[in-house]
């Protein structure tokens, strides 16, 4: 049992997914937070993530990936006409009505509450006929370690964690498997749900099979000792199989932890993004990449003074280098205002490839120059984004285009194109194969 802490760098992880995810037992495919598909226009809007995370899956596992991304970018000679205005969008009214329509789009769940809604409206079976056949206990999680990172201001307290977990069996078979994983204060009484794994696949006890999932806090986590709590599923049962907790893996507790916002050099704004939208139009050739869209933000001030801002539009694929976009006119921010959402809009005409984009939203401070907030994985609305030029959007780019949403879930678990019910016939499959 492992529990270390590794300083690294200040790099922004490459492409990361919102981490509120879907609380139940993986029924259904899973869809992007805020996310709605129609014949003429595509959105997604998102509230910042308190985490965002990624999975680095040593196991042979069960993945819902995406179709792969294409090897171009976009041409550093690239034509596109951009405009931007104040919206009339009341942003945080939006994603109150979202979030109001399911439990899983609700922020911050805890585990007493995704234990009873579960129980109460879950169609799945508690436990599976491998519990029946090898015992309760068939599977369990073996061992959890914890690695820290990013102390940028040295304070000792870091914003990014690395859970690894080794689930096994202590039968010579193959199971179907996924977790969550929950966060709370050293202290608090409630855990808070912050991710679910895809469903992946372990075989006996084997160690090759371990599970890695890495978060960046981004909000809500005030300095402090913190620990984590996991909680094990047989893939299409809802009742829990296993738990590792701090009670029987001290490696899962007393984690110096602190959001990415205190993670400064003395340094502090009080002005950031609350909010953010993404509307993509103009799909010709029916590929599922759209060449206009539009990005409408809501920036807050943490009191009701009022500032005079403008934001500077990123974007990139494939993980490579920012490239620069357009600039925005000032405006002002007025405290919590619904009222003074602002939006850029943009048409690409050449030197931009079909492919899936991220954006990035930089706020700097009209008067002094100085950046107040600086987004781009704490948002899914911003991440994933399916685009092409006007010149790509008269072929075909992708001959299987993924469904129309634009972002990768926040708040549901991890990205996937196909259902998880074709998971779990895929599993079958490969265990087929192996035997």
């Amino acid at each position: 049992m492992l529990n270390k802490t590794i300083q690294y760098s200040a790099v922004a992880l490459a492409v990361m997914l919102a981490s509120t995810s879907a609380s139940a037992a993986p029924e259904k495919e899973p869809v992007a937070v805020g996310s709605e598909t129609s014949a003429t226009i595509t959105k997604a809007i998102a509230k910042r993530a308190a985490t965002t995370t990624t999975v680095n899956d040593k196991s042979d596992a069960i993945t819902v990936s995406k179709p792969p991304l294409f090897n171009t970018s976009a041409s550093l000679q690239r034509t596109n006409t951009y405009s931007n205005q104040k919206s009339a969008k009341n942003l945080k009214q939006e994603l109150k009505a979202f979030q109001a329509l399911d439990f899983n789009n609700k922020a911050k769940k805890t585990r007493a509450e995704i234990q009873k809604h579960r129980q109460a409206n879950s169609t799945l079976a508690k436990s599976s006929g491998n519990a029946e056949k090898y015992g309760s206990n068939h599977l369990y999680i073996h061992d959890g370690a914890v690695y820290l990172y990013d102390d940028l201001d040295g304070d000792g307290y870091y914003s990014k964690l690395r859970v690894d977990f080794d689930v096994d069996s202590s039968y010579s078979d193959y199971f179907d498997v996924y977790a969550e994983l929950f966060i709370r204060r050293v202290g608090d009484a409630e855990w808070t749900h912050y991710y679910t794994t895809n469903v992946f696949e372990i075989y006996s006890d084997y160690s090759s099979d371990e599970y890695s999932v890495t978060t960046r806090l981004n909000t809500g986590f005030p300095p402090g000792s913190y620990e984590v709590l996991i909680d094990l599923f047989e893939y299409g049962y809802y009742g829990v199989v296993d738990t590792l907790s701090p009670y029987n893996d001290y490696d899962l507790t007393n984690l110096p932890l602190e959001d990415k916002t205190y993670e400064s050099s003395g340094v502090y704004t009080d002005t950031y993004v609350d909010s953010v939208k993404t509307e993509i139009f103009t799909d010709a050739d029916g590929d599922g990449f759209y060449r206009e869209f539009t990005i409408s933000f809501d920036v807050d001030t943490e009191n009701s003074n009022s500032r005079d801002v403008y934001v500077n539009l990123y974007q990139r694929s494939n993980g490579n280098q920012w490239l620069f976009e357009t600039t925005t006119d000032v405006f002002t921010v007025n405290g919590f205002s619904a009222d003074d959402v602002y939006e850029i809009s943009g048409d690409w005409q050449s030197g931009y490839p079909a492919n899936y984009y991220d954006f990035r939203l930089e706020v700097i401070d009209a008067d002094t120059g100085e950046v107040l907030d600086d987004v781009s994985p704490e948002f899914s609305s911003l991440l994933q984004v399916p685009l092409e030029d006007a010149n790509n959007d008269t072929r075909q780019s992708d001959p299987n285009p993924p469904s129309s949403t634009t972002s990768s879930g926040s708040g549901g678990g991890s990205t996937g194109a196909l259902t998880l019910v074709f998971l779990a016939l895929l599993g079958a499959w490969r265990r087929k194969v192996k035997r």
